[in-house]
């Protein structure tokens, strides 16, 4: 009997298993290294900062309906929210075939548009506003103006933050950072503007509202990322939230999507964070300016409607029954909030995103 038998077809079974073993680590997996600034081939978000624009110029006519004496044209908001014939009727200083109502929530385009006609009905008001009576009310030096509601809702805050919300935070986390909005082409290299992967990703980083060196720059920051770089010395938000953009999409240029995904799941997590974090500072505002109807109305105004915004995120970590208890702590009449019901608020806002050791100080 041979002795040796066994131990070679020991070794032959051992060889079988080092060379299959070793087949499994034949292909390299490609390390994705984020660029310092969000530089790539083929970016394009052309279409973002045009109705980053268009927000800004709606804006810039609205709130000249502060002043005393100046009534705002719904037509004119509504021209600009549909951008009719390309320039909001000539009330844009810009031409261009996008337009903000066909990228809002379906469901809440009435609801820009109410506000359309509530900020105007304001604005035709000769009185000043108190609990009751909407019209103006003037800063402690008396120089400066807000139009409230009866209530003291500053429609101008209202309208800003919900397209801010039902557009730019809604098509970005909603739709183009989706298991949906990844499942394109990322083969095909389309001039100026990259795969359809790549597309859809830069075009959520163009309502970030971020420049190409954020966060090492952030005087361009605009809209969510300016929001984003005021939270940070809390939240430390810009870094996390600068990396996973440029790191998700090097990962989608290399086709390591486990990383893409890794990557989007961190932006939507911490731009929620951003959002929870500017209200729950706007109600520090109002629990420090209780008595200055002035203040305490606009700063009502912008946490209200940035729990609104929280709604936006399919993928929210906040619940819909959550964001209305929250505003049920808070009110809807800002003549008439509560300290109790304001820290109550920020209380569970700050639970819910863990942000208990810095809600008193955001």
């Amino acid at each position: 009997m041979n002795r040796l038998l066994p131990v070679v077809a020991l070794m032959s079974v051992v060889c079988f298993s080092s060379c299959d073993e070793q087949t499994e680590f034949d292909t390299p997996i490609i390390p994705v290294v984020a660029p310092d600034l969000y530089v790539f081939d083929n970016v394009n978000y052309d279409g973002q900062r045009t109705r980053l624009n268009q927000l800004d110029e709606m804006m810039t006519y609205i709130e000249t309906g502060n002043q005393k004496g100046v009534a705002l044209d719904v037509d004119v908001m509504q021209a600009m929210f549909e951008n009719t014939n390309g320039n909001a009727n000539g009330n844009f200083t810009f031409s261009s075939v996008k337009q903000l109502k066909d990228q809002c929530f379906e469901l809440d385009q009435s609801i820009v548009e109410g506000y359309f006609q509530a900020v105007s009905d304001v604005s035709f008001t000769d009185q000043s506003a108190w609990n009751g009576q909407a019209g103006r009310v003037s800063s402690s030096t008396g120089e400066n103006y807000r139009m409230f509601d009866e209530n003291g809702w500053e429609y101008a805050e209202m309208i800003e933050k919900t397209i801010m919300g039902a557009v730019f935070y809604y098509r970005a986390t909603s739709v183009y950072l989706t298991d949906e909005g990844m499942e394109v082409d990322n083969e095909e290299i389309i001039a100026g503007e990259g795969t359809a992967m790549e597309h859809h990703w830069d075009e959520a980083y163009g309502y970030f509202g971020a420049s190409d060196s954020f966060p090492n720059e952030v005087e361009k920051a605009r809209y969510w990322a300016k929001y984003c770089n005021r939270r940070d010395p809390y939240l430390a938000t810009n870094t996390s939230m600068g990396l996973a953009f440029r790191k998700g999409r090097q990962a989608i240029k290399v086709q390591r999507y486990d990383v893409r995904d890794e990557a989007m799941e961190t932006v939507k997590m911490e731009w929620e964070r951003v959002i929870a974090g500017s209200a729950v500072h706007y109600i520090n505002e109002s629990i420090a300016n209780m008595s200055d109807d002035y203040t305490r109305n606009h700063t009502l105004s912008e946490a209200y409607a940035m729990v609104n915004c929280l709604f936006y995120n399919v993928d929210r970590s906040i619940s819909l029954n959550e964001i209305n208890a929250i505003k049920a702590d808070i009110g809807t009449n800002f003549y008439e909030v509560t300290l109790e019901g304001l820290q109550a608020a920020r209380d569970k806002l700050a639970e819910i995103y863990d942000m208990n050791g810095a809600k008193t100080l955001l």
